[in-house]
């Protein structure tokens, strides 16, 4: 029998927790894969460069090949497998090392092996950063999660990286680029989805989207129970 395929859509901007609870969630979900939007960079040299600043901008919407991220989404779709050659980058630089209580870790897991284990649905975690700006794009997703945190609470998380592998190099930060670029581009390509366009307001009740405040005083734990009670109710049917 085929399986029926639910798509979870995780994003949110750099540094919003997106890629740790991505991966903890596919690990908790009984045989789900994970897919890293990031696997599709373009090569180095294809990035876009921005002559006023002199650098690569990495955080352009043309920094990715979402064509071909798109044809991705509709094979994963259908088959609920994802394109080995395009796995590369599976062991994400930036994804903290979280340990879970033993207590929660059981509940999660108790959820979703009640929702997935026996069942005929394939659940597959999509996260990245540029994932939602586009309409077509977020339509592929049966389940559509943006994390969030303040300006300053991203600029800060995105201040103690060390930088990021590429295909062909490694990046770190130019001091000025999260706000001429991770920042800006976030909110450029997001504004659609918030009232009046305020990436730090409230997002609309028609974008589709649900939205979790993951600041510094959150637990891990707290975020992820509610990303896993949300899936448990949605995942029931996907479309």
């Amino acid at each position: 029998m085929t399986p029926k395929v639910l798509l979870i859509g995780i994003s949110g901007c750099s540094s919003s927790g997106k890629t740790t609870l991505a991966k903890l969630t596919a690990n908790l979900i009984p045989s789900a894969v994970l897919l890293h939007e990031d696997d599709f960079f373009k090569h180095d040299d294809e990035i876009p460069f921005d002559e006023t600043y002199q650098v690569s901008n990495w955080d352009s919407p043309d920094a990715l090949d979402l064509p071909l991220f798109s044809k991705e989404l509709d094979y994963i779709k259908k088959t609920g497998q994802i394109s080995v050659d395009l796995i590369h980058n599976n062991n994400h630089e930036n994804s903290e090392s979280v340990v879970l209580s033993t207590k929660v870790e059981q509940e999660i897991r108790r959820k979703f092996d009640a929702q997935f284990l026996d069942s005929n649905i394939k659940v597959v975690v999509v996260d990245g950063f540029m994932m939602f700006n586009d309409p077509a794009l977020a339509d592929k997703f049966d389940i559509k999660v943006l994390f969030r945190a303040p300006y300053s609470t991203l600029k800060k998380r995105r201040a103690a990286r060390s930088g990021y592998q590429t295909l062909e190099s490694f990046w770190i930060d130019p001091p000025f680029y999260f706000d001429k670029f991770v920042y800006k581009s976030y909110s450029e390509s997001h504004s659609r989805l918030f009232v009046n366009g305020d990436v730090e307001g409230d997002i609309k009740e028609d974008s589709g989207i649900y939205d979790f405040m993951n600041d510094d005083g959150t637990e891990v734990s707290e975020a992820l129970s509610w990303l896993c009670d949300l899936i448990v109710k949605l995942g029931k049917m996907p479309r």
